[in-house]
């Protein structure tokens, strides 16, 4: 009769612990699928290539890095906007497919999951918000700051945005930038850069 007793408790124990187990790596693993799912449906590409997506057209022009920005301001003694990492100016073209839209986000990715969003420091010069007109080739550009070792293998990731991002439109660019290429970009990064005139 023990013998029994300690058999359906022992068996009980061991059930409810992997139970237990189960549920804990499915509240874990819960988020990440949902997050998956909410992404939006990217587009890959490289530099200087057309990247096409549903709702717009994207080509990056070229990527360059400063050591400070020059002001948003019109006069020409203000101090520059720096930085204890670097600057990286994403130079790009684009259009909408279908009818006017802005690409309301856009983030670097770098490896080991690093994101940085498009958001300069106040005062330094940003580019204008730019609207897309169908089928009009319109210049833009997407400013990061971001540590000096994390540049290498970063990729641009810009889309449409909004309320249901499984929905919107996203291109996935590799900015070609090896560790050898990242490593002169950041040495050779120029004080005051102009987002105006881009030197």
């Amino acid at each position: 009769m023990n013998v029994r007793k300690l058999a359906v408790q022992g068996g009980a124990g061991l059930g409810g612990t992997i139970l237990l187990a189960g549920a804990m790596w499915l509240n874990a693993f819960q988020p990440k699928v949902e997050a998956g799912m909410l992404d939006p449906v990217r587009t890959g590409g490289d530099v200087g290539e057309e990247v096409v997506t549903p709702s717009f057209t994207l080509r990056v022009e070229g990527v360059v890095a400063a050591r400070s920005l020059a002001p948003d301001s019109i006069l020409d003694d203000a101090p520059a906007v720096g930085t204890d990492g670097v600057y990286v100016i994403v130079r790009a073209r684009a259009m909408s497919r279908e009818e006017p839209l802005q690409l309301r986000s856009a983030v670097l990715e770098t490896p080991g999951g690093h994101e940085f969003d498009a958001a300069p420091r106040p005062g330094a010069g940003q580019p204008p918000p730019a609207e897309f007109q169908p089928l009009i080739w319109t210049d833009t550009a997407f400013v990061f700051e971001l540590p000096k070792d994390r540049l290498a293998g970063a990729h641009l990731v810009v889309g449409t945005g909004g309320l249901l991002p499984q929905l919107s439109s996203a291109v996935d660019v590799d900015l070609g930038l090896t560790g050898a290429r990242a490593a002169d970009l950041v040495r050779k990064a120029p004080e005051r850069y102009e987002m105006r005139v881009g030197t």
